[in-house]
């Protein structure tokens, strides 16, 4: 019987936790890790093609279950070998090392699995790329290319009241063969 009651008052004390899944608007922001997915089959140097960046997100929870949600990454920048960054992003030849910054802009879908204090949650939706390419002491090399694609991702977000943290993975198609996977880590504010 004092299990019984143990349990019940465990759930009774997460009760008010769990409306923090309600439905509402929530803006958030957060770090960025990103990959752009280059390859170096010469093993040329320098080859550096994940950085850091930060993230914007604003969004609206309709349902339990589903939402709407836009966000702004800033990738930061991949410093590779031109033979590397130019054929492979941009199709030119350019400079010795080049640096590449990808920014995106992205609406998408999501599908929540709501726990009384953790979500889990899958989204699909668009892309609008840019992806620029400078190289260092070449004042005049600069090129860039943009586009629009279909961009996914997924994670789990953990919630106390209107704040929640959100972990997740995201992939965004960049230029003509990069790929970039996306790691953040964002906080989220919830207006009920």
């Amino acid at each position: 019987m004092l299990k019984q009651l143990t349990i019940a008052a465990l759930l009774a004390g997460l009760a008010p936790l769990a409306q923090a899944a309600d439905n509402g608007f929530y803006l958030g922001a957060g770090w960025a890790e990103s990959e752009y997915g280059l390859s170096n089959p010469a093993n040329a140097e320098p080859f550096d093609d994940k950085d850091s960046g930060y993230k914007v997100i604003a969004g609206f929870r309709l349902l339990d279950h589903f939402g709407v949600e836009a966000s702004y990454i800033d990738h930061g920048d991949a410093t590779v070998p031109a033979g590397v960054s130019c054929i492979a992003l941009f199709n030119a030849p350019c400079p010795d090392t080049t640096n590449a910054s990808a920014q995106t802009v992205s609406g998408f879908a999501v599908g929540f699995l709501p726990f009384p204090v953790v979500d889990f949650f899958a989204k699909a939706g668009v892309t609008s790329w840019s992806l620029d390419g400078r190289t260092p002491g070449f004042p005049d090399f600069k090129t860039s290319d943009s586009g629009t694609d279909f961009a996914w991702g997924a994670g789990v977000q953990a919630h106390f009241g209107s704040l929640g943290a959100r972990l997740e993975y995201e992939s965004f198609p960049v230029g003509d063969s990069a790929d970039l996977g996306t790691v953040s880590l964002s906080f989220i504010y919830t207006f009920f």
